[in-house]
Order: C-alpha cells, then sequence, then structure tokens
C-alpha cells in the first residue's frame, strides 16, 4: 500500500530544492486518475457521475443519495417528511448550492452579501480548536427560517484591492487581495481572539477515493522536523472522531478537521443545513440564541442514519473526470517541468488505495488526486489567523489537483485557493507563501512559454 509517487504541483503548497528531477515515463494509469471509479467521460455541465465499477443497487443508492443531495431542505413540520428539519439557522437549504454540479458553486460577488458558497468559518487566534464564539458559535450562518423571532446572525462585506506585480520576463500581472468584513451583526461584535475565516466550499468529487487512502500511507509522508530538509514539514491534523471518541488524523475539510468522509457529510449537514443528525445531534444554537433553541427540533436527527448513508454513499461513489491530452506536447512538456521543480514534499501524485478499505469498489485502486492531504504554511498572505485542532493560522490542507482544468467548462468560471480569490491559476500559484515561497520565485522565473506549458499540464490532470 505504499505510494506510488511524490511529486510538486505549483498549484498549491511545495517548494523546490536547486537539483532537477526528470518526469518518469507516463504511465497508462495517469488517464485514469480514479482508477475504476473514473467517469468513462463528462457529457454535460457536471461532475455527477459514477465511476465504471459500481453495481445497479450501488447506481440505486447513488441517484438517490444524489435527490437529498440535490434537492432544497425546508421548514419543519412539513409534508415533505424525508426532507424537513431546515435550520433554525442556516448558511444554504441544499448541498448542491454550495458544490455546483460536484464541485464548486459560483463564488460571491463584492459587496454585501448573505454568502452561500463561501462559508463564514469563526475560530480561535490562540491554540485552543475549542474557543468559539460565544454568540455565533463556530459558524456564521446568514440566514434564518424565521425573520420574526430570529434574525440571521451576519451579512458580508466582500471588497478587493489589487496588488500588481510581474514575472521576470516582465509580464505583468494582478492579485485580488480580499478584504473581509461582517456587517448587519445581530448579536454584537465578535468575541475578543475570535476571526473570521471565509472557506470556499471544495470540489466533493473522488472523495471516497480520499478516504479510502490507508492511514499509513498518509503518515509515512510526515515531516515535521523537515528531517529530509528540503523546507517542508508536513503535518497530519489530529482530530476527534466523534463516533469512537479518539483522535485520529483529518483529512477533510480546508484545515483537514474532519477524520473521514462520514462525519464531513454529517457536520455539513447541521453546520450549513441546519440539519441534525446521529453523529451532531444538537442545533448550532449558542447559550446566547434563546430563540434560535425554542425554533430548533428536539428529539431524534433531522435526517436518520439510512438517509444520510444515502448522502454519504452519493459523495463515495461521485466518479473522478478522466484525464485529458496527456500526450499533447504542450501538456508533455509542462509535465517536466512539473517534476523539475522537484518539489517532493506536499501533492503525492499518486497512492493504492487500501485494500482492505470498506467500500470493494473503491479498494484497491491506483489513484492520481495530487494531494499528501497534509497541512502546510502557506504564508502570511494566505492565513486566516485561525485554530483548529492542530492546524495553525497559516496552515491549510494540501487540496487534490485532478479534474481542476475542467472548472471553467463545468462552472463558467475559475476560482481557486481556499478562499476563492484565485482567478485562475497562475494567480493561485503566485499567493503561494511560506513552505512554497520556492515554488513560486521559480514559476516567476520561468519564461512565459514555459508557464503555458505548465498550466497546460495542471489543466490536463
Amino acid at each position: 500500500m505504499r505510494f506510488v509517487a511524490i511529486l510538486f504541483a505549483f498549484f498549491c503548497l511545495s517548494a523546490c530544492k536547486n537539483d532537477q528531477t526528470s518526469a518518469p515515463a507516463l504511465a497508462q494509469s495517469e488517464w485514469q486518475p480514479g482508477g475504476e471509479a473514473t467517469v468513462k467521460r463528462l457529457q454535460t455541465r457536471s461532475y455527477v457521475y459514477t465511476g465504471g465499477n459500481f453495481s445497479s443497487s450501488q447506481q440505486l443508492d447513488f441517484w438517490t443519495g444524489f435527490s437529498l443531495f440535490r434537492d432544497p431542505w425546508v421548514i419543519s413540520p412539513s409534508s415533505t417528511a424525508d426532507r424537513d428539519g431546515l435550520g433554525p439557522l442556516f448558511n444554504t437549504r441544499s448541498c448542491i448550492s454550495c458544490h455546483h454540479g460536484g464541485g464548486r458553486a459560483r463564488m460571491s460577488k463584492p459587496g454585501i452579501s448573505q454568502p452561500s458558497a463561501l462559508v463564514l468559518r469563526l475560530g480561535s487566534t490562540k491554540p485552543d480548536h475549542s474557543t468559539t464564539d460565544p454568540n455565533y458559535g463556530g459558524q456564521i450562518q446568514p440566514r434564518t427560517i424565521s425573520s420574526d423571532h430570529l434574525k440571521g446572525e451576519a451579512w458580508l462585506d466582500l471588497r478587493y484591492s489589487m496588488i500588481d506585480g510581474h514575472f521576470s520576463d516582465g509580464e505583468k500581472y494582478q492579485l485580488q487581495q480580499p478584504d473581509y468584513k461582517l456587517t448587519r451583526l445581530s448579536q454584537g461584535p465578535l468575541a475578543d481572539n475570535i476571526a473570521l475565516s471565509p472557506r470556499y466550499a471544495p470540489n466533493v468529487y473522488g472523495m471516497g477515493l480520499l478516504d479510502a487512502i490507508s492511514v499509513e500511507d498518509l503518515l509515512a509522508q510526515e515531516d515535521l522536523n523537515d528531517t529530509n530538509k528540503d523546507g517542508i514539514t508536513a503535518k497530519y491534523n489530529r482530530v476527534l472522531n466523534v463516533q469512537n471518541g479518539k483522535t485520529e488524523i483529518g483529512r477533510f475539510g480546508l484545515k483537514a478537521k474532519q477524520p473521514n468522509l462520514k462525519q464531513q457529510v454529517a457536520a455539513a449537514f447541521r453546520d450549513d443545513i441546519g440539519i441534525t443528525n446521529s453523529l451532531f445531534g444538537n442545533e448550532s444554537c449558542t447559550s446566547e440564541q434563546i430563540d434560535c433553541a425554542k425554533l430548533g427540533k428536539q428529539g431524534p436527527a433531522e435526517i436518520p442514519d439510512k438517509l444520510l448513508k444515502l448522502v454519504v454513499n452519493f459523495n463515495a461513489f461521485l466518479g473522478v473526470p478522466p484525464a485529458r491530452n496527456l500526450t499533447n506536447d504542450a501538456v508533455s512538456k509542462g509535465r517536466e517541468l512539473f517534476y523539475q521543480s522537484n518539489c517532493q514534499a506536499c501533492h503525492t501524485p499518486s497512492y493504492q488505495t487500501d485494500p482492505a478499505y470498506g467500500i470493494a469498489e473503491l479498494a484497491n485502486n491506483t489513484i492520481w488526486p495530487y494531494t499528501d492531504l497534509a497541512l502546510h504554511d502557506m504564508g502570511e498572505g494566505l492565513a486566516d489567523g485561525v485554530h483548529e485542532f492542530s492546524a495553525n493560522g497559516n496552515e491549510w490542507r494540501t487540496p487534490p489537483l485532478w479534474g481542476i482544468g475542467l472548472q471553467q467548462r463545468i462552472l463558467g468560471e475559475q476560482r481557486y485557493l481556499h478562499d476563492g480569490r484565485a482567478r485562475n491559476l497562475n494567480e493561485a500559484i503566485l499567493w503561494h507563501g511560506g513552505e512554497a515561497q520556492n515554488a513560486k520565485t521559480q514559476f516567476v522565473n520561468l519564461s512565459r512559454l514555459e508557464r503555458k506549458q505548465l498550466i497546460s499540464f495542471l489543466k490536463a490532470i
């Protein structure tokens, strides 16, 4: 179960050695980054397809789970018993409003708004992950089921300023520097030592395969003391598994806050839609939100386990897009540049998933997600100052790169990084700092043609 190879991808976390590494021969398995769970072809503006290896009963579970993922939840009680329980405070009414077509939804526009795909997390600026805001909890929920008795917690005022820069060959670029402020706060300002952390909802395809990577293969990449002297200190978040009460490594969420796919889905139901479940049985109301508690549903979970499992299975079975144009001359050259950077600390291209994983169709697959799922210091430019378990205010989890070249086609726009500030892959690379500063510098020093070739490779995988 050892991981197949480790390499660098400029898009996210990385830093470079001075020597260069030639790209290995193109493996046939690279064309199918999700292994047997790779989608045969994408026919519409959506990632919502299963891979090619699921049974008819699993396909039925997938599409039933998709209906629960897609359709809006409603206020309880209602005639739609399988989809009631919305709120009392919530961010959005459906999963798909944040994850358009199984990917990312459109980014919030500048100005004052009630965002959906941009979630507004709150957290401690000190190393105490359990500290949340006494009035608002751990997340701003801008919407409510009852405007007469309960107000949405706050609106977002999003503004951008421009940062000018240029590559070594003189070509100019501009980056968007976001400025986030909360306005119309229903219960006063945030408490001291509580910071705002905007999180742009990520792609969800391939999550079952990421869940199927063995813990041993992930921990083999941890390098807290930089023993290989490459400037990278890969670290895995240590988080709570709410089902067994044990501390485990985190792999889902932008700071790797959740240890497994089921807990990630269950937390999103409670925190984003206000739907309680067997993992998170209490509404997200704080002790100060008396009206919220009164409006909250008491008693059994609002989504029973049998329906929660269907949504988890939808996420697990959601296939990975196939790679494209890997033998194209520009893509091949970009792949060579990708390896020549020789930054082998952050983006693991390939794994063999755990043969003992609970879903046989996802087990023992060769996959190419280009992520180590570890935390890395991305520098002050991307820092949010918020601590979550072992993650500090400068650290973010390495996101997968598979399928990112399809974002323009599926969504109609490109948005990258944890808060969606980057409007294209060039900008995403240029925001890198901290452990990835050397990678950014190398990218800046490439010729215009080489930059285009590298981006071509990233778009192809």
